[in-house]
């Protein structure tokens, strides 16, 4: 009786171990916002992106009305294709890949020459697999 109590308890902390790992496994493969993501949209995008503020005596507003320093905003998009700059699941409807993806040569190319680095093509799909998976943020809530 007490081997198959033994047992027992045994093959249940065993499952529970296996389904946590799995679970674990399964997190570690999804994009994380706050620490993949976010840092890409600073490097590149903030600099004409960001918050109305005050820089060296003048207002500086974000160029197209968009802004990627808060969750709430990204979505939003700006002034051009309000509510398709992130279409969660779906990259290639994503204003914000396009227009990554986009040559030097185009006019709506991001970020635009002298204004940042172009986002690399590996940090290309990184983006497109976070939308794809959801666009989640996270507890990440940015600017307000």
């Amino acid at each position: 009786m007490k081997n198959t109590l033994a047992l027992t308890l045994a093959a249940v902390l065993a499952l529970g171990v296996s389904v946590t790992s799995t679970t674990s496994a399964q997190d570690a493969g999804k994009v994380d916002f706050e620490k993949q993501i976010l840092p890409i949209l600073k490097e590149s995008c903030f600099k004409c992106h960001e918050k109305e503020h005050e820089d060296n005596g003048k207002i500086k507003k974000p160029k197209g009305g968009l802004r990627l320093d808060s969750a709430a905003t990204i979505i939003k998009g700006g002034k051009e294709y309000p509510d398709e700059n992130v279409v969660a699941g779906k990259p290639d409807a994503s204003w914000l890949v396009k227009t990554m993806a986009l040559p030097d040569t185009d006019d709506l190319a991001m970020p635009p020459e002298g204004k940042g680095d172009r986002i690399t093509p590996a940090n290309i799909d990184l983006i497109k697999k976070w939308i794809t998976e959801g666009a989640s943020f996270g507890a990440w809530k940015g600017v307000e």
